[in-house]
């Protein structure tokens, strides 16, 4: 049975969150952010694995939280997101690899199994969801205008976790690292620099980011409902 490794990054600093300290950390029903995005994956038999790319100034408490986990391995990220996977990679042992933020607590098993089930096929895969709301373009020149309106119906929202062959990853972050060019995800890389087919996969709407204070209410309750089934 192919294993897989999961990069899962818990390195930010959430300003938007407004806590004072990073969001991985915030508590609910007894366990941080970073605890309940790693769950499914610390549950998942094929995952061999769990790279978790913190930063320094979090480093002694996250592992307190998972020194006692055997698959957790530790890692110091970079200034950017795109840094943070890099290092991670690094350490990745897997031929096959996800990418998951540690913001998203409410990744589910099904949705990890599309991700696996993808790579370990040898192309990319994207959890996504289809966008609701008509989305515009703005003008480059004044910001304060539409340029055009984009055709929802071709568009969808990235989430993670993502997925590729971790051969595949490594030399599409190389390449990008060698040319300085940075992008906000990885699937973006694969695109930029392979021929690799990106699948989309099933997302959530209940798959967002833990992001903004407005979202405490909202992962409270939801964790909170889940606990009572």
């Amino acid at each position: 049975m192919n294993m897989y490794s999961v990069i899962l990054l818990v390195a930010g600093t959430g300003s938007r969150m407004g806590l004072g300290y990073n969001k991985a950390l915030y508590q609910i029903l007894g366990k941080t952010i970073a605890q309940h995005s790693a769950q499914v994956f610390l549950n998942d038999q094929r995952c061999r694995q769990i790279v978790l790319v913190t930063s320094e100034v979090d480093s002694d408490q996250m592992r307190e939280l998972f020194d006692q986990e055997a698959k957790v391995e530790f890692v110091i990220g970079g200034e950017t997101r795109q840094e943070s996977v890099y290092k991670g990679l690094e350490h990745v042992k897997e031929e096959i690899v996800l990418v998951h933020d540690g913001a998203r607590p409410l990744v589910t098993k099904e949705m990890v199994e599309q991700c696996y089930l993808t790579a370990k096929s040898g192309v990319a895969g994207l959890l996504a969801v289809p966008v609701k709301d008509t989305i515009k373009r703005v003008n480059p020149i004044d910001e304060s205008l539409i340029s055009c309106t984009l055709d929802r119906n071709e568009l969808v929202s990235a989430q993670t976790p993502q997925s590729a062959p971790t051969e595949a990853l490594r030399q599409v972050h190389e390449l990008a690292k060698a040319e300085g060019f940075v992008a906000t995800d990885d699937v973006h890389l694969i695109e930029k620099y392979t021929d690799l087919e990106i699948k989309i996969l099933a997302g959530s709407p209940m798959n967002v980011k833990f992001t903004t204070p407005e979202d405490i209410a909202f992962f409270e309750y939801v964790f909170s409902k889940w606990s009572s089934l």
